[in-house]
């Protein structure tokens, strides 16, 4: 696992820096960030009120080239209403975006949709970042070795698995026919129960009692524990009482507005509306730490979800299978092992709601999501001895 700065939750990989040094900028404010088609290639500009003292870093794929190219501005620079539009892409950058990080920085990050080098140009206020395409050699290339096999994650055969139990304490979560934070300890507490009775898992809850525990406290529980898995459960609620159904998610940016007032709400946050066809700017997922466990986090997400609509549907009526998603789910930010967020069903629907009051639909829901975790185990084994 690559090493983690103190205090930090994005500089989680291997990067190669360059520091660009300019004038002290006090309080400047990031104005407009554009990502325009160049001669060969595209320019990404960053546009500020004064110049700054900016860390340009990025992160390798396999064959050595940049991936991703992010910048990190001062602490204090604000982001201008012209940050806040949406930016369209470039080859060969396929996506831009911005973030206020959890210490107050803001972060400019680049993702590359193709093989580029890039250069770094500052004309005092304006930052320039162009990129251009590597071109395909076309002479032969020699014969490649064999790939290597790609390796299905280990787990040992007691996997620990951190299961969180969303809000609780002054935090009491969505409300409606139940309270959230209620609902997801009891679910937890006897997903708990069947890990370990029926798998023999070392099992630990975030919380065990209604107490209020920060979000970042969650995932830094799981990564001291040196945890597997992390699972954290979650009711879901809406101002449309008619929406129902059972969705699970990995932790990525998404565009999707109704996912993006989920996350709000399950991170605490109040988000602004962002502009016509942007993702929310205040709020960015650090993706960095779960880029390598990406494809586990989707396969756990995919067997829960499946797990939990199927045993709920061979009992009850009415289970909408919402499906897979990705969201920008703080209490997932920063784990170093594959980690979900569920949302068992809808606190505000008349029927859902009243079901989440009551005690045998918990644990028809704890059941389903113990069946998806146990499956997920069960199919990384035997892809191990393929």
């Amino acid at each position: 696992m690559p090493a983690v700065a103190r205090g930090r939750r994005w500089w989680t990989v291997p990067f190669a820096a360059c520091l660009l040094v300019a004038a002290r900028g006090d309080a400047a404010e990031l104005r407009r960030l554009e990502v325009t088609p160049a001669q060969g290639g595209a320019t990404a500009v960053l546009l500020l009120s004064a110049p700054v003292r900016a860390a340009v870093r990025d992160v390798t794929a396999p064959d050595g080239t940049p991936a991703r190219v992010y910048v990190d501005l001062p602490h204090g620079t604000r982001l201008g209403r012209g940050a806040l539009r949406a930016v369209p892409a470039s080859a060969p950058v396929g996506r831009a975006r911005i973030g206020v990080g959890e210490h107050g920085e803001v972060r400019v990050v680049l993702d590359l949709e193709s093989p580029a080098t890039y250069r770094v140009r500052r004309d005092g206020r304006r930052l320039a970042l162009v990129f251009a395409p590597i071109a395909e050699s076309k002479a032969p290339a020699p014969p490649a070795p064999p790939a290597p096999t790609a390796r299905a994650p280990t787990f040992p055969p007691r996997p620990k698995i951190v299961l969180d139990p969303g809000h609780g304490g002054h935090d009491p979560g969505a409300q409606g026919y139940a309270v959230e934070k209620d609902v997801t300890l009891a679910i937890a507490k006897r997903v708990g129960l069947l890990l370990g009775e029926k798998l023999g898992a070392e099992v630990v809850l975030t919380r065990s009692a209604d107490a209020t525990l920060p979000l970042a406290a969650r995932t830094e529980r799981a990564n001291a524990e040196g945890a597997d898995l992390f699972v954290s459960i979650h009711a879901n609620a809406s101002p449309h009482p008619r929406l129902h159904g059972v969705e699970t998610y990995y932790l990525n940016n998404t565009h999707d507005r109704g996912t993006i007032r989920l996350a709000a709400m399950e991170n605490g946050l109040s988000l602004p509306m962002p502009a016509r066809g942007g993702a929310d700017l205040r709020y960015i997922v650090s993706d960095l730490v779960q880029a390598a466990k990406m494809e586990e986090s989707i396969a756990l997400a995919a067997a829960v979800q499946r797990g939990l609509v199927g045993h709920l549907r061979a009992r009850y009526g009415g289970v909408a299978d919402l499906g897979v998603k990705r969201g920008p789910f703080y209490v997932l930010v920063g784990a170093y092992m594959p980690c979900v967020l569920v949302e068992t069903s809808f606190l505000t629907h008349p029927t859902e709601g009243r079901r989440l009051a009551a005690r045998a639909y918990r644990d028809a829901v704890a059941e389903g999501i113990y069946t998806g975790i146990a499956r997920f185990l069960a199919d990384a084994r035997r892809a191990r001895t393929l």
